[in-house]
C-alpha cells in the first residue's frame, strides 16, 4: 500500500522527460505485463509505471489502455466526477483518450502530472513527448478513478484545538479558518485573521505545506491544520 504522497511524489521525479521518439520510451520495459507497448501511445503504461515504482501497484489499474483502466475503476466502483488529490483523470470520449494523475485542485482547475502529453519545462512548450505537470480546466475531464490508498497518520500535537471536521478551503468563512489564520500569524505569517479563506490564505497555505514537506494543494485538511501547532510559538 501507499498514501497519495508517495504517488505523487514518485510522478514529480519524472517531470521533464521526454521520450526518445514515436513513442520509445523507458516505461514500458520496466512494467511488468506491458513490454509489448514499447512504441505505442503510452499515457497510461506511464501512471501504471508510477503506482508500480510506488509500491502501490495493487490499488490502480496495469494497463496501457485508458479504457481498460475506467472499466477497472468502475468495477472497483471507484469512479466517479469529483476531482481529487490522488485522482487518475481520465479524458476523451468515454474515458478512452488520455489519463493524468491529480496533484492539486482550485476552484474549476486541475493539477496534473501526465505522460505522453503537451507542457512547458525551463520555458520551452513541447507537445506530447514527455512528462509534464500543468493547471487544466476540470470541465474538459471525463470522470476520475480514485485508488484505494493508505491513509497517511496524522500527529496530533497536544496543544492543537480539534480538527473543524471537514476541509477549509478558498470561499470559506468561518472561526476554524480564523482560528488557523491566528495560529499563523503567531508563528510568524503576515496575514489578515479574519475568518475569510481567500486568496492569502490559500498562498500562505500553500508555503506552509512546502515547508513542513507536506502535499501542495493550498486547503487546510487536517496535516496542514495539525501541523501549525506541530512547534511551540516564541512569544
Amino acid at each position: 500500500m501507499a498514501t497519495k504522497e508517495d504517488v505523487i511524489r514518485v510522478a514529480r521525479k519524472e517531470v521533464g522527460y521526454r521520450e526518445k521518439r514515436t513513442n520509445n520510451q523507458k516505461y514500458s520495459p520496466a512494467v511488468k505485463g506491458l513490454e509489448w507497448s514499447q512504441n505505442q501511445p503510452w499515457c497510461h503504461t506511464f501512471i501504471s509505471w508510477v503506482f508500480q515504482t510506488a509500491g502501490a501497484r495493487d490499488i490502480a489499474p496495469v494497463t496501457a489502455s485508458c479504457l481498460v483502466g475506467v472499466d477497472w475503476f468502475r468495477k472497483q466502483g471507484r469512479f466517479g466526477r469529483t476531482p481529487r488529490v490522488g485522482a487518475v483523470v481520465y479524458y476523451g470520449a468515454n474515458g478512452g483518450v488520455h489519463v493524468e494523475l491529480v496533484t492539486a485542485v482550485k476552484g474549476n482547475q486541475i493539477r496534473t502530472i501526465g505522460g505522453n502529453t503537451y507542457g512547458s519545462v525551463d520555458g520551452q512548450f513541447h507537445a506530447g513527448d514527455g512528462v509534464y505537470e500543468k493547471w487544466v480546466n476540470e470541465s474538459k475531464a471525463f470522470g476520475y478513478g480514485y485508488p484505494d490508498y493508505e491513509e497517511k497518520p496524522v500527529e496530533i500535537p497536544k496543544n492543537a484545538p480539534k480538527y473543524p471536521g471537514k476541509v477549509l478551503k478558498e470561499g470559506q468563512k468561518n472561526n476554524a479558518v480564523k482560528v488557523w489564520q491566528q495560529r499563523m500569524k503567531d508563528r510568524g505569517w503576515k496575514l489578515s485573521v479574519d475568518g475569510e479563506f481567500g486568496p492569502e490564505t490559500e498562498r500562505i497555505a500553500r508555503e506552509f505545506q512546502e515547508e513542513k514537506g507536506f502535499l501542495v494543494d493550498g486547503e487546510i485538511g487536517p496535516e496542514t491544520w495539525y501541523g501549525a501547532w506541530s512547534e511551540p510559538v516564541t512569544p
